[in-house]
This record gives structure tokens, C-alpha cells and sequence, in this order.
């Protein structure tokens, strides 16, 4: 029996819907090589990296560059290992890059394996390649299980791993994970000296590029930029910073860059449209000029607490497992109101440690008052260059009430003295 014609008109359900929209092109991804690394195992734990064409370089420089040529949408780079500190090189390459955001972070927990060719016994060991990094975190048993051999830095484990393979080296320090696409064996598993180590990586994209869908909403700001003199030249400056109240929150870092300066690496929590972060970053700013923002983004899971299946952002702030969690403060200090608890009954030493902070926060204050007379004055130049007015009625009718919706009845009158203060004579 002929089965009946079915009326095209009538919808079928098992088919699948008509779309206009284009198909999605593919994701691509670059990030620090060559295969087996430990960056290109956190590129993969990211959903987005699943079916993405993922490429790997030889240096994180060239892995931005990728990046900035558009052949890649983000690149994946080792920023800090909780053992061995700051990774300079994509520091340097972050600095010279221009216009990195970035988009996800991603922290790992790290642990390293000796690798070797099939045969080789721990005795005929003479030569052990890692990266410098690597190297730095398993020192001990090194010399402890093979004392005599010579450490030789690799750009990336995997490279190290590759050069046993060739036959250039004879043990590589990586992860177990590296020792299958190269065809080594792990001679030796867990020798790192210190336990729970972690290493935090950076999807970096250009500023304005394709984006990522967000996972929840941002709570670090990074920064990066130049500072004159080599790291020991510049801890005075660092320490000064960190001491200042509006950054006690704040991690700094200083790293070589290579040549006769220093590249300073900030980290902020929250975003900048927060006060307490608007306020670390303008000080930041204004002290480091030429800093640069690397964008907000959404702290990392830290892997050492355990996963909350329940929780769709179960997402921890990376200082818990770095440097302990730390929160900016809400409020400015004075002399009544602190961010730590009071003792029930203060001392001459906490009212003199108060009004340092005070006095702090002045010196803060008089030289922002002091950059913003110096913008105004330019706008008002400007403005009058071009045949405008000297004021602009509209625009200080908002500064009064930005002030008075921020600061309650007294913002109104600081924000006219400010006013007043920035017209200049020639405006009254």
C-alpha cells in the first residue's frame, strides 16, 4: 500500500525549526605551548573552549599577538603561581600588548611529575629541563633525589618535555598529564616541596573585541603599567602604597621588566564603579601615571574548597587562596568611625594612629583637588578657545547634585566651594 503524501503545509514536529540567524562562527583560542601545558589544561576547563580551534605559542607575546592580528579571540597565559610569584614574562607581554581586557580567570591547582625516556633510571639523570617557574617549586627534591643533576630553563614544561623526547635532556619537570603526548614515562609523582600550590591564568582579549558571556558579575579589577628603577629600587614606593588606607585591600607587585625599570601588576577587588575601588584606582593612578586597566572580571573558584553543584556561581575570590579574602573598605576613616572593631575604650595610640590616617587621607584629597583644578582650568581654556563660555551652567548644576545625592545636605556646599575654587578669578 503507497504511504499517503504528507501536505508540506502541515508541520511536522520531528523536523527541526527554520533559523535565519547565521551559525555561530567558531571560538578561537590561543595560549602558552606547545601542547601539554599546564595553561592549555586551564584553557580547556573553560565550557567556551569545548569545540573551539585552540592554538599554541611559543611565548606569551606572540600568543597576545595572535590576538591583536585577530587570529585568535583571547589567549590564555600563567599570570602568578602562590609559590614562585609573578610570571614576568606575561607581565612584559601584558604591558607591551596593546589594549589587553581580560575576560575569565582561571586558578589551578598545581602538581609536578618527573618525566623521562622509557629506560632511564633516576641515577643516569644529568640533565633536568622545566620552566623557571617549575623549577623553582620542586628545588628541594631535586637536590635531594637527583643532586648532581643540571638545571636547564625551558619557556614552557611542555617544551621540556619535548626536549627529553629529542634526546637534548634527559628529565623534564611537568604535569603527569604531559607525559603521554610526548611518549615519557613518569619516573616520580607529586615532587613538588610545597603542597596546595596554585597557579592563577588570565583569557586575555583585545579591549572592544569578542567577548564572553558573563558568569557573574565582576569583583577584580587589575591594572598594570611602568614604574623607573628596578624592583629594589622601587620597594619604598610599593610600600608607601600599600600602607596608604584606600589600598590595604589592594595587592601590588613589581617584577623586572627587562631593562632598567620595573612593571607593577595591581589588583583591586571589586569594579571601579564601586567607590572603594573608584578610590584605590584614582590614588593608584595618580601616583603611577600611565597605569592602564586590564578590565573586571570574575574572580576564580578557588580549588581547594569543594564545589557547590547547587550553586550555579559558585565562585570564590582568588585572595582565598592567595593572600587570604580581602574586601574594600566602605567608608572613608575618620575619627569616629573605623573598618575594624574599636576597643571598648581607646587609647592615646589609637586616636594618634586615627588622625595619621586622617592625615593620609588629606594629603589623598588635596592633590586629586589639585589635578582636577588643572583639568578644569584645560576645559576652560578650551572652551573659551573655541568661543564658549567660561562656565557651563548645566554641566556644575550636575556636579552640585552628583554631590548632594552622594554626601547628603553638607555635598551641595562642598561641591559649590569646589566650584568656586576651579572657576578661577576671571569667573567671578
Amino acid at each position: 500500500m503507497t504511504p499517503p503524501v504528507q501536505d508540506p503545509r502541515v508541520h511536522d514536529p520531528r523536523a527541526r525549526p527554520a533559523t535565519d540567524r547565521p551559525p555561530r562562527p567558531q571560538r578561537r583560542f590561543a595560549y602558552l605551548g606547545p601542547r601539554g601545558t599546564f595553561t592549555e589544561r586551564a584553557l580547556r576547563s573553560l565550557p567556551e573552549a569545548e569545540g573551539a580551534r585552540l592554538t599554541p605559542a611559543a611565548t606569551a607575546s606572540q600568543a597576545l599577538a595572535l590576538v591583536v592580528r585577530a587570529d585568535a579571540d583571547a589567549a590564555m597565559l600563567p599570570v602568578h603561581n602562590t609559590v614562585a610569584g609573578m610570571v614576568p614574562d606575561t607581565l612584559r607581554a601584558l604591558a607591551e600588548s596593546p589594549a589587553p581586557s581580560v575576560l575569565r580567570e582561571v586558578v589551578l591547582g598545581i602538581e609536578f611529575a618527573l618525566l623521562v625516556r622509557p629506560g632511564t633510571p633516576l641515577a643516569r639523570i644529568r640533565t633536568v629541563s622545566g620552566h623557571p617557574h617549575a623549577l623553582r617549586q620542586v628545588g628541594g627534591w631535586l637536590s635531594g633525589r637527583v643532586p648532581r643533576a643540571r638545571r636547564l630553563p625551558a619557556a614552557s614544561n611542555a617544551e621540556a618535555a619535548r626536549l627529553v623526547r629529542d634526546g637534548e635532556c634527559d628529565a623534564a619537570v611537568a604535569g603527569e598529564f604531559t607525559a603521554a603526548p610526548y611518549g615519557l614515562r613518569v619516573a616520580a609523582s607529586g615532587i613538588q616541596d610545597t603542597a596546595g600550590a596554585t597557579t592563577r591564568f588570565l583569557l586575555c582579549a583585545r579591549s572592544g573585541g569578542r567577548g564572553l558571556p558573563a558568569l557573574a558579575p565582576a569583583d577584580r579589577t587589575s591594572m598594570i603599567g611602568r614604574l623607573d628603577g628596578r624592583p629594589q629600587d622601587v620597594e619604598g614606593l610599593l610600600a608607601d602604597l600599600r600602607s596608604h588606607p584606600f589600598l590595604r585591600a589592594v595587592s601590588l607587585y613589581a617584577v623586572h621588566d627587562g631593562g632598567r625599570g620595573s612593571l607593577l601588576f595591581a589588583d583591586c577587588p571589586g569594579r571601579p564603579d564601586e567607590p572603594p575601588t573608584a578610590r584605590a584606582v584614582g590614588l593608584l593612578r595618580l601616583r603611577v601615571p600611565g597605569l592602564r586597566s586590564l578590565g573586571s572580571y570574575t574572580a576564580a573558584q578557588d580549588p581547594s574548597r569543594p564545589h557547590d553543584p547547587s550553586h550555579p556561581y559558585d565562585l570564590c575570590h582568588v585572595y582565598d587562596s592567595y593572600e587570604g579574602r580581602r574586601t574594600m573598605p566602605t567608608e572613608a576613616a575618620d575619627e569616629t568611625t573605623t573598618g575594624a572593631p574599636r576597643p571598648a575604650q581607646p587609647t592615646p595610640e589609637d586616636i594618634a594612629q586615627l588622625r595619621e590616617q586622617i592625615d593620609d587621607l588629606d594629603r589623598f584629597l588635596i592633590g586629586t583637588l589639585k589635578e582636577r583644578l588643572r583639568t578644569s582650568r584645560e576645559i576652560q581654556r578650551l572652551r573659551t578657545g573655541r568661543g564658549g563660555t567660561h562656565l557651563d551652567a548645566g554641566r556644575e548644576h550636575a556636579v552640585r547634585g552628583r554631590y548632594a545625592e552622594e554626601l547628603g545636605e553638607g555635598g551641595a556646599g562642598l561641591a559649590e566651594a569646589l566650584l568656586q575654587l576651579c572657576r578661577g578669578r576671571s569667573a567671578r
